[in-house]
C-alpha cells in the first residue's frame, strides 16, 4: 500500500495575494494524488460513497429472510437483536477502515503481521467462497425474476444475470461502480420503504401491529435471535472495507470524522431497510400462521402480498427483490475479487508500497480472479448447486469474522498505532463482543454442517 507519510506536498497557499476586500483564506497542506477535504459549506455527506457500497453489497436475500422469518414468529419484538447487529457490524467495519488510515495497510496485510498463516487461511476461505458465491446469488436473483416474469427460465436467467454482473466489475473503475452501486441501494432502499407504507396505511389492525414492538426474549429459540443479530450486513463487504476507503484516497487522520460518518450512514440505511422488512413481514405474516423458509419462500411472499396489497405492490416487492440481491452480487463480486488478489499480494511478500498493480480493479490478479468467481458460477449452476459445497460455503463463511474481529482487537491496541487511531474503551469491548457473538454462530454452523453432512 501506499505509506502514510506522503512523498511530497502540495503547499497552496492563498493568503498572499487576497482578493481586493476578501478575508484572508486559510493555508491548505495536503498530499497530492489526495482529494481535498470536504468544505464547510458542502458538507462531509457530499464525499460519502464506501458506505452506500457496502449498505448495496451488505443488504442481500439473507437479510430479507431473517428478517420476515423473525417477523412472522414474534412480529416486531425483535427489532432491539437486529439494532445490536448494526451497532456491532458498525463497530467492526469503523475499525477496518480506521486500521488502513493508520497503518496505510489493509487488513489482509494486517493479518499477516499478526500470524503468517492468517492471510493464507483467508485465501482459502475466500476461494471457497468466490467458489459459489455467484451461483447462489444469480440463482436467486433469476428466482425472482422468473416469478416476475414467468416466461424467463430461471437457470439462463441466472447465467445472463453473473455475467452482466461480473461486467459491471470489469468494466469499472471506482468511480463508476461507486456511483451504480448508490443506485442499486437508493432504489431498493426506496422500495421497501414504500411497501412499508402501504402495509401500515392497509393493515387492518394497525394498533396490533405496534403493540408488537415490545422488545421480548424468544424462550428456547435464541438461534433466532443470534441469526438476527449475526445476519444483518455482510461478511466480505465488511472485511473489503478498507479498499474502497483507499479508492476513495481516505488516507489520513483529516478523512477520519468522515470515514466514521460514512460507515455510520451505511447501517442507518440498512437499519432503515430491515426496519421497512420487518414491517411487511409483521403486517403480512405475523399471527397468520404462514412464515418464510428460505429464498423459495420470500418469492412465494409475492403472491399473498399481492392478495393483500395490490398487483402494483407485488410486482414492486419482486422489482425490490431483485435488485437486493443483484446489487449483492455485484458488490460481492468486487469484494472478493479485492480480498483475493490482497491475500495473494501478502502471501507472496509484494510491499504495500507496490500494491496498487497487484490489486487495483484493472490489475490482472483481480480480473483473473473475477473470471474465477463467474466460470464458478456458471459451472455450479448446471451442475445444481450441490449440497455439500453449499454446506462448506456456509461453515467457511461463518468463520471470517470472528477471525476478524480477533485480528482487529490485536492490530488496533498495539503500542505502535497513534492514539487517535487506537481502539478506545468502547471500541474493544465491541469488537470482543463481536468477537464472542460470531465465533458462537461460527460454532452453531459448524454443527449444522457436521450434521447435515
Amino acid at each position: 500500500m501506499t505509506p502514510v507519510t506522503p512523498r511530497c506536498t502540495e503547499v497552496v497557499d492563498v493568503t498572499a495575494t487576497p482578493a481586493p476586500g476578501s478575508p484572508p483564506q486559510p493555508r491548505t497542506d495536503r498530499p497530492l494524488g489526495t482529494a481535498p477535504a470536504p468544505t464547510a459549506r458542502r458538507g462531509p455527506l457530499a464525499v460519502l460513497g464506501p458506505g452506500l457500497v457496502l449498505a448495496a453489497t451488505s443488504v442481500g436475500a439473507g437479510d430479507m429472510v431473517t428478517s420476515l422469518a423473525g417477523a412472522a414468529g414474534y412480529g416486531m419484538a425483535l427489532l432491539w437483536a437486529i439494532l445490536i447487529g448494526v451497532v456491532v457490524k458498525y463497530a467492526l467495519t469503523e475499525a477496518v477502515g480506521r486500521l488502513y488510515m493508520a497503518t496505510g495497510r489493509t487488513v489482509i496485510a494486517g493479518l499477516g503481521s499478526v500470524g503468517r498463516w492468517l492471510p493464507v487461511a483467508f485465501f482459502g476461505f475466500v476461494l471457497v467462497i468466490g467458489l459459489i458465491y455467484g451461483a447462489a446469488l444469480s440463482s436467486v436473483a433469476a428466482l425472482a425474476l422468473s416469478t416476475l416474469f414467468p416466461v424467463l427460465p430461471v437457470r439462463p436467467s441466472a447465467v445472463a444475470i453473473a455475467l452482466v454482473s461480473a461486467a459491471i466489475v470489469y468494466v469499472g473503475r471506482y468511480t463508476l461502480f461507486e456511483r451504480v452501486m448508490s443506485v442499486f441501494m437508493l432504489a431498493k432502499f426506496l422500495g421497501m420503504v414504500v411497501l412499508a407504507v402501504v402495509t401500515l396505511a392497509t393493515t387492518d389492525d394497525p394498533t396490533g401491529l405496534f403493540s408488537s414492538l415490545r422488545p421480548r426474549l424468544p424462550e428456547g429459540d435464541m438461534v433466532t435471535v443470534l441469526a438476527l443479530i449475526g445476519g444483518v450486513g455482510g461478511t466480505a463487504g465488511i472485511a473489503s472495507y478498507s479498499y474502497w476507503v483507499r479508492e476513495k484516497g481516505w488516507r489520513d487522520r483529516s478523512r477520519l470524522r468522515v470515514m466514521r460518518a460514512d460507515s455510520a450512514v451505511s447501517y442507518a440505511v440498512t437499519f432503515l431497510f430491515v426496519l421497512c422488512t420487518t414491517v411487511v413481514g409483521a403486517g403480512l405474516l405475523f399471527g397468520t400462521g404462514r412464515t418464510i423458509t428460505g429464498n423459495e419462500g420470500l418469492a412465494a411472499l409475492a403472491d399473498p402480498l399481492g392478495a393483500d396489497l395490490g398487483s402494483v405492490a407485488r410486482v414492486l416487492f419482486l422489482g425490490t427483490f431483485f435488485l437486493v440481491t443483484l446489487s449483492a452480487l455485484v458488490g460481492g463480486f468486487n469484494a472478493l475479487c479485492y480480498l483475493l488478489s490482497d491475500s495473494l499480494r501478502t502471501m507472496r511478500g509484494v510491499p504495500d508500497a507496490e500494491a496498487e498493480p497487484h490489486m487495483a480493479q484493472h490489475s490482472r490478479p483481480f480480473r483473473l480472479f473475477l473470471l474465477y468467481c463467474v466460470v464458478a458460477a456458471l459451472a455450479v449452476t448446471f451442475l445444481g448447486r450441490p449440497v455439500p459445497l453449499v454446506l462448506t460455503y456456509a461453515a467457511v463463511g461463518s468463520l471470517i469474522l470472528p477471525l476478524l474481529s480477533g485480528a482487529l482487537l490485536v492490530l488496533l491496541n498495539r503500542r505502535g498505532v497513534e492514539p487517535v487511531y487506537r481502539n478506545k474503551i468502547t471500541g474493544n469491548v465491541l469488537l470482543s463482543g463481536s468477537f464472542v457473538l460470531f465465533g458462537v454462530l461460527a460454532v452453531v454452523q459448524l454443527k449444522e454442517t457436521i450434521g447435515g453432512a
